[in-house]
């Protein structure tokens, strides 16, 4: 009887070694990618600063987008659209023209980014689809502030990682953010361009 209890003894532990490496081994292929970055906090905060003001705005520009199109589908005249697309130019330069003034280099780079991570498309392809419409007055003026590249794009997975990592935070509601967009007059605007004037001369 011992003789038979130790041959299937001898047989099972090698099989139950075989299953708890098999098992490490599932578990090692499931671990999510851990990334490390010495600065992650700083920029962490920095890419928060950077979105109070930018992430508001391409919320809304990919809101006025979606209301635009479904708004054209109903319409189905020309003279009437063009009238509609001039209502809405009023409308974006009122809410955003000294605001996206006010933004800073670094700002409007990210604004760029976001426009195409909410609306799916890049400001230049956005200035081609709607060609002659509402967009030309709100997505050029961004382009011709900053300089920048009309064809940025956003890649959470990449370089906009810890960005992407923020706005999740944002969504889910573990940090406070406010989603509003301030509409910034142009008085407002003028006090905030003499302020950065002053601190520059003093820098």
């Amino acid at each position: 009887m011992s003789k038979v209890f130790n041959l299937l003894f001898s047989l099972f532990i090698p099989l139950l070694s075989l299953s708890q490496l098999d098992t490490t081994i599932i578990k090692e292929q499931n671990m999510p990618e851990v990334r490390v970055d010495k600065d992650f906090s700083s920029k962490y905060r920095r890419q928060l600063h950077l979105l109070k003001r930018t992430y508001p705005i391409a919320l809304k520009a990919e809101k006025v987008l979606t209301e635009y199109e479904e708004h054209l589908a109903k319409l189905g005249k020309k003279r009437l659209e063009k009238k509609y697309s001039r209502a809405v130019v009023k409308q974006l330069k009122r809410q955003f023209s000294y605001s996206i003034r006010d933004l800073y280099v670094s700002e409007g780079h990210l604004l760029m980014k976001l426009i195409y991570r909410e609306t799916g498309m890049t400001v230049n392809e956005i200035l081609k689809k709607y060609r002659g419409g509402f967009s030309k007055s709100f997505y050029d003026g961004i382009a011709l502030l900053f300089d920048q590249d009309l064809s940025s794009t956003y890649d959470a997975n990449g370089d906009d990682w810890i960005t992407e990592m923020v706005i999740q935070d944002i969504i889910s509601g573990r940090i406070k953010f406010n989603l509003t967009v301030k509409e910034l007059s142009k008085e407002e605007y003028k006090k905030n361009m003499k302020e950065y004037r002053k601190k520059k001369i003093d820098l």
